[in-house]
């Protein structure tokens, strides 16, 4: 049963099995909802004290149109950010929205290709736009002439505080960070050698200047030296060359940390050496091909960012503030999350 004080468009649609549409068209005179559900939805508000905003009128007003742009390394974790975003499209598409979601990969694509395509959102002119997986200079300078336009710009991923974006959508890197010492340092606890290693992705990105700065800074009240860091660029190929690398300059090696989804090369070296179950592994994320790993002890924890919360936060709040004029704080965080082989079924 629903608490009077926390009703919302959501909770009165899950209380009667409807959808939000259908409760917002139940106080449209004018909808084509049938008089028995209409009759029964007026009836289940009044009840709750529950009043429509102004989301109820989107059904009469022209479509909100966002433009998505995605451009980013690694597929298993931007997929995720993708299903978020589609999947807060699908909740809200019956207010009247319009949503054009383009895909390109880094490595495959070019940045220009990228900043064509914000081009084009400006051209067309509209409402919204979210980016993810960019933040280089000139992307800033996207974000400020989308502003400029009149469009309001959501940033998943990366924050560009220097630009006059909307709000950001990411995970807390300084706290993944620490939670990436503390438990290395957990695991090395009774370890006579604690030689850690820390693979991350490209130096470039802000996200892992974070993550590098924060894990580092934690390190020594966690008990362990960080002996080496080695930047694989978030390709699969430069991960393969770093590990090998790693091994050869620091053949005692305790622990490592992959700040980086891109971390199946690390799996695959360790499971081929097989006495490398003795390192201790810390991953990032949770996607199909990590699974088997986690399940025979190559990796002792990953760290799950919620990517598909941050595409869904991006996107619903993001119409929300166009369709609703809520105001949005500057920086929405995602939760970073442990993930065991224990609690690995909680996240398939």
């Amino acid at each position: 049963m629903m608490k009077e004080n926390r009703t919302t468009i959501y909770t009165l649609a899950e209380e009667l099995g409807v959808s939000v549409a259908a409760i917002s068209r139940a106080f449209d005179p004018n909808s084509r909802l049938s008089q028995e559900k209409r009759k029964l939805i007026l009836a289940t508000a009044k009840k709750y004290g529950y009043k429509p905003n102004k989301m109820a009128s989107r059904l009469s007003m022209d479509p909100i149109r966002i433009g998505v742009l995605n451009f980013s390394y690694i597929k298993a974790f931007y997929t995720e950010i993708l299903e978020g975003i589609r999947s807060a499209y699908e909740n809200l598409k019956d207010y009247k929205i319009e949503c054009d979601i383009r895909v390109l990969q880094r490595g495959e694509d070019q940045m220009s290709d990228a900043l064509e395509i914000l081009d084009e959102f400006l051209i067309k002119k509209y409402d919204g736009v979210i980016i993810s997986g960019m933040y280089e200079e000139c992307v800033v300078e996207y974000v400020n002439k989308l502003a400029d336009a009149g469009i309001r710009v959501a940033t998943v991923q990366y924050n560009l505080p220097d630009s006059r974006r909307l709000f950001s959508s990411l995970s807390n890197y300084e706290v993944i960070g620490q939670m990436a010492a503390q438990l290395c340092g957990m695991l090395l606890r009774s370890a006579s050698c604690k030689k850690t290693v820390m693979f991350t992705g490209n130096h470039a990105s802000p996200t892992h200047r974070t993550l590098i700065q924060s894990f580092r800074a934690a390190s020594a009240e966690n008990g362990f030296e960080i002996v080496d860091i080695y930047d694989t660029q978030d390709r699969a190929e430069v991960a393969e060359q770093m590990v090998n690398r790693a091994f050869r300059e620091h053949p005692d090696i305790a622990a490592i940390y992959a700040s980086s989804a891109n971390s199946l090369p690390i799996c695959r070296f360790l499971e081929k050496n097989g006495d490398a179950r003795s390192v201790v592994f810390v991953a990032s994320d949770v996607f199909n091909d990590l699974y088997p790993y986690l399940e025979k002890g190559y990796i002792d924890a990953t760290i799950y960012q919620e990517p598909f919360k941050m595409g869904y936060d991006a996107f619903d709040r993001l119409f929300r503030s166009l369709a609703d004029a809520e105001e949005v704080e500057e920086v929405v965080y995602s939760t970073p999350r442990v993930v065991l082989s224990s609690n690995l079924y909680c996240f398939r």
